[in-house]
């Protein structure tokens, strides 16, 4: 059974940050992200269970781009809640919110 994503505010916010800023950098770059990006979503809808990080979440990074999706899986309702989305180069203590 597949399970269903559920994209919280936070990580909202970070995705459409990073669509930008990949497509002021160049025309066309923010669209290969959002191709990146979806290509794990589809991941986490049959194999969420990535890597714990930190007590409960796990991390699955991009492969072409810089990133990493930050994630929990709850078992019981088939869900995956996807809470952040970091910039592998960015400063953890730097973060506007925290984990």
């Amino acid at each position: 059974m597949a399970f269903k994503v559920v994209i919280l505010k936070r990580a909202e916010i970070e995705i459409d940050e990073a669509v930008f800023y990949y497509e002021n950098i160049k025309k066309g770059l923010g669209k290969k992200f959002v191709s990146e990006y979806q290509k794990n979503l589809k991941t986490l809808k049959s194999i969420p269970f990535f890597q714990i990080k930190y007590y409960v979440i796990r991390t699955l990074p991009l492969k072409k781009f810089p990133y990493t999706l930050h994630i929990s899986v709850d078992e019981n309702d088939k869900k995956v809640f996807i809470h952040a989305l970091t910039c592998d180069y960015q400063n953890p203590e730097n973060t506007r919110i925290k984990l």
